[in-house]
């Protein structure tokens, strides 16, 4: 080595000598002696910091573990609980009595049309109906002629035996009789004979318009009946005005408590036959919808009538429970999976927490165990493969937070089973577990913090 490289040298570890016999003198400067960066180290919590990581604890103990699907799904309305309000006869709008989100009772007014179609209708109706009881009146008067026929009939026939018998007679007294009274005896006959059998030919004829005005009435009843079950006064949530002196106003209700959904026509508007004028919906039950993966539908296969909870996907809150009633056999060529139906309550109808058109997460429970150490899911930290728990010891001043190890069993939506690692009793970081992993650890027995400085500003003495 020159001279010139060993001043060089020289110079540098002068340099650095200078800048580390400082730094040694001010270790501890503005530092905690009781700090470590030893992520395992025990956690010590000030108040403060407990309220702004939200710090809490629940104490581990036996509770109900259940196995799980989760999957998820869309909110519908149930398909029979919507009802549209639609004409079956072109007319004109009058009036709507409602507007989008107005909550309506059964039998609540909604619309009125007029059609003249439906008045026409009803005067059909009417007419059908008077010309069935004329045909009623026609029908008991041949009744009568028949009852009086089957008397009079018999009494003809015999009247006829009567006279015959007497000309017979007659013919076997001989040439005592005289022939003008054998004449007048068989003509008499003759005549009574041919009564009975009018009156036989009558009594047939009136028993055929019996049958025959019967048929016509039982027709005519039927028309009538047809043509008014598909009158507006036949249809569930409608009724006719005719009797207000307006044949072709049709006044639509309400056919259930529910909610307007929406309002798809206005007054003075013409509506053809089955357009829809409003829409009418109960909400009080839904039903949601989703996929199940071909891989989990034998799991599922057993599922139906199971209990599921509903979560919003936002964040996680329980807005609903139903159960499963309906696993489509037929899995989906496109997607692989198999169509899944829940019907769920919701109470509040409109108001409720499920509302159509929204995604929910869906966990249906396939079977439960009541005896398992569980804790919440929020207390669990994972860290690669490891998974570990804070359990609280100590108390007041030697409050501490130790990270503990542990092994998990099954896991649902609200709590995951502990199998090894925690015992009923211990009391663990349910909240804010996560940011406690974060903090700097505290080692019990190491030196105190610095001392409180002195006069010259810095606490350590600068007189050498």
């Amino acid at each position: 080595m020159n001279r010139r490289s060993a001043v060089a040298v020289g110079a540098v570890a002068t340099l650095a000598a200078a800048v580390l016999i400082p730094a040694l003198a001010h270790e501890g400067h503005g530092t905690t002696a009781g700090s470590t960066f030893d992520p395992n180290a025990p956690k010590k919590v000030s108040g403060a910091t407990a309220l702004a990581i939200g710090l809490k604890t629940a104490e581990v103990d036996f509770g109900q573990i259940e196995d799980v699907v989760r999957l998820t799904g869309v909110v519908r309305p149930m398909p029979d609980r919507i009802f549209a309000t639609a004409p079956r006869y072109a007319g004109i709008i009058r009036s709507i009595a409602v507007q989008p989100g107005d909550v309506v009772v059964r039998g609540a007014a909604l619309a009125e049309v007029e059609s003249p179609e439906v008045a026409k209708s009803l005067f059909e109706v009417r007419r059908l109906e008077s010309e069935y009881e004329r045909l009623l009146s026609e029908g008991k008067r041949a009744e009568s002629l028949v009852a009086s026929l089957e008397i009079e009939g018999p009494a003809a026939v015999r009247s006829a035996e009567l006279a015959e018998a007497e000309v017979e007679r007659l013919v076997s007294a001989g040439e005592g009789v005289s022939a003008n009274l054998l004449a007048q005896r068989q003509s008499e006959a003759v005549k009574l004979r041919a009564d009975a059998g009018l009156k036989r030919v009558a009594l047939n004829q009136a028993r055929a318009d019996v049958e025959s005005l019967r048929r016509q009435a039982g027709t005519t009843q039927r028309s009538a009946d047809a043509l008014r079950a598909i009158l507006p006064a036949a249809e569930g949530g409608t009724e006719s005005a005719m009797e207000a002196g307006k044949p072709g106003l049709i006044r639509f209700l309400s056919p259930i408590d529910g909610v307007v959904i929406s309002k798809q026509r206005v007054p003075g508007q013409g509506v053809e036959a089955g357009a829809t004028i409003l829409e009418v919906g109960d909400f009080a039950r839904v039903q949601v919808e989703g996929e199940v993966p071909e891989g989990l539908v034998e799991r599922l296969a057993t599922a139906k009538n199971a209990p599921v909870r509903l979560r919003r996907g936002s964040d996680g809150q329980q807005v609903g429970q139903g159960t499963v009633r309906f696993i489509s056999p037929v899995i989906d060529a496109t997607k692989r999976t198999a169509h899944l139906i829940i019907e769920a309550d919701n109470p509040g109808g409109a108001a409720g927490t499920l509302r159509p058109g929204q995604f929910v997460d869906v966990i249906v429970v396939l079977s439960r165990n009541e005896s398992a150490v569980v804790v919440p899911g929020s207390a669990i930290v994972k860290e690669g493969p490891l998974q570990f728990v804070f359990v609280k010891e100590g108390k007041g001043e030697n409050e501490v937070f130790k990270k503990r190890d542990v092994a998990t069993g099954v896991r649902d939506d609200r709590v995951v089973e502990i199998r090894q690692g925690l015992v009923p009793g211990d009391v663990v970081a349910v909240g804010g577990a996560f940011s406690l992993s974060q903090l700097r650890g505290f080692v019990a027995g190491e030196a105190a913090p610095a001392a409180k400085p002195d006069s010259k500003g810095d606490g350590h003495d600068h007189t050498h």
